[in-house]
């Protein structure tokens, strides 16, 4: 039997406001993710103000199977840059989205841990690390 979420999708509209905790940012990756189902892995991330709501300018890059700490370098870098034209206390959430059910993966686990190690590295303030498949999106523990 496959496992559905059994929370009603939240309205696009509510992807801005404010994200006052995991969960708030757990509602927002899913106003903007929608109905559940992928057909190929993407890193998707977005920015945080300042304010504490995202900006509306959602990225997402394909992305192999097993985590890629040369990719996650350049990516990091790119961010540290592009962050310098925002306001202080701007941050990059993460939703990692893949085909498939289940819970969290070991490499889900490996792409949360790389990707927060990695933005520590570079000085890239993150948000926690999310994870959507076909059937459930959530938080991941790095």
């Amino acid at each position: 039997m496959k496992h559905t979420e059994l929370t009603a999708i939240p309205a696009i509209e509510t992807a801005t406001d404010p994200i006052l905790s995991e969960a708030d940012l757990r509602q927002r990756w899913r106003a903007l993710m929608g109905p559940l189902g992928f057909g190929e892995r993407l890193l998707r991330f977005v920015l945080v103000g300042p304010d504490r709501r995202l900006l509306k300018m959602l990225s997402d890059v394909e992305i192999a199977a097993a985590p890629d700490p040369a990719f996650v370098a350049e990516l990091m870098a790119a961010l540290s840059d592009f962050l310098t034209s925002f306001e202080p206390g701007t941050t990059v959430a993460f939703c990692l989205t893949r085909p498939g059910i289940g819970g969290v993966s070991t490499i889900d686990r490996r792409w949360a841990s790389l990707i927060t190690d990695c933005a520590t590295d570079f000085e890239v303030p993150v948000e926690p690390f999310f994870r959507a498949n076909d059937e459930a999106l959530v938080l991941v523990a790095a």
